[in-house]
């Protein structure tokens, strides 16, 4: 799942969103996961049909949430906290180089092969990138990109969630903003699967009522 996470949240801006709804896949029959994300406006909410401990991420007024269960408890936690607080649990081990391999620090070259492919029922252009990580590691990905204005959208999105938790955009999403495209494939970390105009449900954007918060979780188990 990290893969698939860490790939979507590698996307591009767009001033507003629109409504919709779409699925996407990563990985192999032996390491598949699949997300459901539905945005409304500047909302947005992802889902991972089958893993009911998963919860679900969501973007709302601006601040990104993670909403799962825990010990029977519905727990809602601000990803942009949780965020500072793993990083001052590490100190001066830094950041967990699992994540930060799949964060990009860096665009060495996006180029366009002349190739098309059809993803989800949209033809998109077959490019080349070349990126580093914050780790200081490069990498090279085949990506399918589109200048089809929902796709744009849905990537809008889910940069709009990775700059509520990190605070800074991702140097993939500035070059994608730049020729202003949205991902359709990224290697074989996520493919889009399915893309509709239909409008989610407004209460999909609403955070648990009985829910508590990881701070509140926190304080309860320390004063047992």
């Amino acid at each position: 799942m990290r893969f698939l996470i860490a790939g979507l949240l590698m996307a591009t801006t767009l001033p507003a969103l629109a409504d919709g709804q779409a699925t996407m896949e990563s990985g192999t029959a032996e390491n598949h996961a699949t997300l459901n994300v539905s945005w409304s406006g500047d909302n947005l909410r992802m889902d991972f049909p089958g893993q009911a401990q998963a919860g679900f991420l969501l973007l709302k007024d601006g601040t990104g949430y993670m909403v799962s269960e825990m010990q029977g408890q519905t727990v809602i936690m601000e990803m942009a906290k949780l965020k500072a607080m793993a990083e001052g649990m590490a100190g001066d081990a830094g950041a967990d180089p699992a994540i930060a391999n799949q964060q990009a620090s860096e665009v060495t070259s996006l180029e366009a092969t002349g190739e098309t492919e059809t993803v989800a029922g949209l033809e998109g252009d077959v490019y080349q990138l070349a990126w580093v990580d914050k780790a200081g590691n490069a990498h090279t990905d085949e990506l399918v990109l589109s200048d089809n204005p929902q796709v744009r959208e849905l990537s809008a999105g889910f940069d709009a969630y990775q700059q509520s938790v990190t605070g800074e955009p991702d140097a993939i999403a500035v070059a994608l903003a730049e020729r202003e495209l949205g991902l359709l494939r990224f290697g074989d970390r996520f493919r889009l699967t399915s893309l509709s105009t239909e409008s989610p449900a407004p209460e999909r954007f609403t955070l648990p009522e009985d829910a508590q918060t990881f701070e509140d979780m926190m304080r309860s188990a320390l004063t047992q």
